[in-house]
């Protein structure tokens, strides 16, 4: 009886658990990468860092101009390699997710082919 009610979760229920977490983990690493705020930010300055403009000297006003240039270069880059980083994993991690839920099924029977091959006496 154990090993039915083991059979009937490992086929049925476990599956859709593992599954849905799957899935789960696909929204968490969305989230944790952001990847449609940085989109929506990618030309913003890095770490909303703005020069002060209130000064007017022709010479502070260039000085501030070339700053917040500088730091909307370095958001970009930054957020652009963010955003290439977080796309990759995303996509391996659902890549691996599919294959794993694919394999599932297969799992015990890689046990019981792996004990009777140990049996069997075969080596790799």
């Amino acid at each position: 009886m154990f090993m039915v009610s083991l059979l009937q979760w490992w086929y049925f229920r476990g599956w859709g658990v593992f599954a849905n977490g799957l899935k789960q983990k696909l929204r968490d690493s969305a989230d944790f990468f952001s990847i449609s705020q940085l989109l929506r930010t990618l030309f913003k300055p890095f770490r909303q860092i703005s020069a002060n403009t209130s000064e007017e000297m022709a010479g502070s006003k260039m000085a501030a101009f070339f700053d917040r240039l500088v730091s909307r270069i370095v958001g970009f880059f930054t957020r652009t390699f963010i955003i290439i980083f977080g796309s990759i994993a995303i996509i391996l991690e659902a890549l691996l997710g599919v294959i794993f839920i694919v394999l599932w099924p297969v799992a015990p029977l890689i046990i019981i082919v792996g004990i009777s091959m140990t049996i069997m006496g075969v080596t790799l």
